[in-house]
């Protein structure tokens, strides 16, 4: 019995939206207690929704007997129900309560009550009118059922409203629009498993006719990653603004991700500084290599030059260095992209099939030609296919950096490739 009074009430609540806030959740919840078809089975016929003040507690919402008629009356703090209410946080509300008074509860209501106090700052009274023939210990059963299924969604819309706040603040830290550089297209897109994800990219001016490009990646997905990927974006900010050397804009990162308390947790991040003359001077930290395609489809990889952050307090990163030449594509990943999975694939002796390494480069090559939106949206659509358009398990996220085509274009046995070295 206690469990399908349980799942009654559940069911009561799930039609509830989140997104209003406590007290316009606190109120739908009151209205489906004593409204809905189901409320006759739990044994509710009025109630009233009280708001903490100061020094006492205002009336906002009643339902049933005297209605909206009595909205904005108060009751006091100091009477002996409500400092029993704030202290038990559940009780019984009849003539044999102490301290009961007749004369203030005549104005609200006319027969037995339960009241549950729930939430805090302000702190909310659910006062409900009941009507139950079972025993005493059943009626706490309900009541008790209802307190806590009522925590619960108040517990749940924090979380929410958590997330909803770091989402903002996570949006706030992408550029709204990617600054341009001459002669180059450039393009990033990111979708996150959760709401906010552990995927974070970032263009910015370094100086004139150069750009600071970031991918990082933090382990996992959801709050924590976002935090500490966020953590990422000011780091490199702040470096670029002090004009430090990259690679010590990374080693000082990694002290400070592995001295946050989350060193069980790393991230892998990609820096680099392009200038308007292909030149790009990158340190790749545990990330997924980019791939850099020619417009004869040949393919190379910029291959890490140290660890992921976080682990290891004093990690030596290096820099590396390329020339980008006219017509050439620059790809940056997360693993997102090539670990998405096959559905149905694996077992306990198998691994499952991933999207890898081999099909990102099929889907370049496919590309080449088309502009840098157009290459990562094609990436993304291919991922998306290729897990059966399932929702993704890991945030996936592309930066596409294409030097425009130029006439003059050198023999391709003459490009400078990959190199790394470690000075800037």
């Amino acid at each position: 019995m206690h469990k399908q009074l349980y799942r009654t009430v559940e069911n009561l609540l799930d039609r509830i939206d989140h997104s209003a806030g406590d007290e316009r959740m606190l109120s739908d919840i009151l209205k489906l207690l004593v409204q809905s078809p189901d409320a006759a089975s739990i044994g509710v016929y009025s109630g009233r929704l009280y708001r903490e003040r100061e020094q006492d507690y205002l009336l906002i919402e009643s339902i049933g007997e005297r209605g909206s008629a009595i909205a904005g009356k108060t009751v006091s703090k100091d009477y002996q129900v409500v400092r029993d209410i704030e202290r038990r946080r559940l009780w019984m509300i009849s003539p044999s309560s102490p301290g009961w008074d007749a004369e203030v509860e005549s104005q609200f209501s006319d027969m037995d009550a339960a009241a549950i106090l729930v939430g805090r700052d302000p702190a909310h009274i659910l006062s409900l009118g009941i009507r139950h023939e079972g025993s005493q210990d059943d009626l706490m059963v309900l009541l008790e059922t209802i307190r806590a299924a009522v925590g619960l969604k108040l517990r749940e819309e924090a979380l929410a409203s958590q997330m909803r706040q770091a989402q903002i603040i996570q949006h706030s830290l992408l550029p709204a629009r990617l600054p341009t550089l001459e002669g180059f297209d450039i393009y990033a897109i990111s979708h996150p498993a959760d709401e906010v994800g552990g995927d974070v990219f970032d263009v910015q001016r370094v100086e004139t006719g150069v750009l600071g490009l970031l991918l990082a990646d933090a382990s996992g997905h959801g709050l924590p990653a976002a935090l500490q990927a966020r953590d990422v974006v000011i780091g490199m900010r702040m470096g670029q603004a002090a004009d430090e050397k990259i690679t010590t804009t990374i080693s000082r990162l990694n002290r400070v991700i592995h001295h946050s308390g989350l060193a069980s947790r790393f991230i892998s991040v990609f820096y680099g500084e392009m200038e308007e003359t292909g030149n790009l001077v990158y340190v790749n930290g545990g990330h997924c290599p980019p791939l850099l395609v020619t417009p004869d489809k040949n393919v190379f990889e910029l291959k890490t030059c140290g660890p992921v952050l976080g682990p290891l307090p004093d990690a030596v990163y290096r820099r590396g260095s390329l020339t980008l030449h006219p017509g050439e594509v620059l790809v940056l990943f997360t693993d997102g992209v090539t670990e998405r999975e096959l559905p149905g694939t694996g077992s306990d002796e198998t691994e499952p099939e991933e999207f890898g390494t081999g099909q990102l480069i099929e889907v370049i090559r496919e590309n080449l030609t088309a502009a840098a939106a157009e290459i990562a949206e094609a990436i993304v659509n291919r991922v998306r296919a290729f897990g059966q358009n399932r929702p993704f398990a890991d945030d996936v996220s592309v930066m596409v950096i294409k030097r425009l085509p130029a006439e003059n274009y050198p023999p391709v046995a003459a490009l400078t490739r990959v190199s790394t070295s470690s000075s800037r």
